[in-house]
């Protein structure tokens, strides 16, 4: 397998030739992926952090030992 790399963006035009879309090659592709999939992440953090410092500051929590501690109780 041969790799191109394009030096200049190249773009897909309509008829009308307005862009409509990119040509990427993989490497960048994967690092626009990974970096969305991150930005999603952080927003999912951002949106849960409110409601997770209200439950720890009303006492609503469990400690990981108290976690383990009931799961090997359920499991046996």
């Amino acid at each position: 397998m041969k790799t191109v790399l394009a030096e200049k963006e190249q773009f897909i035009v309509d008829a009308s030739g307005h862009r409509v879309g990119v040509v990427l090659d993989l490497p960048t592709y994967e690092q626009l992926r990974d970096a969305a999939e991150d930005n999603l992440d952080v927003r999912a953090y951002r949106a849960a952090k409110p409601r997770v410092d209200a439950e720890i500051a009303r006492g609503e929590f469990t400690t990981l030992a108290d976690y383990r501690a009931k799961r090997s109780r359920k499991a046996k």
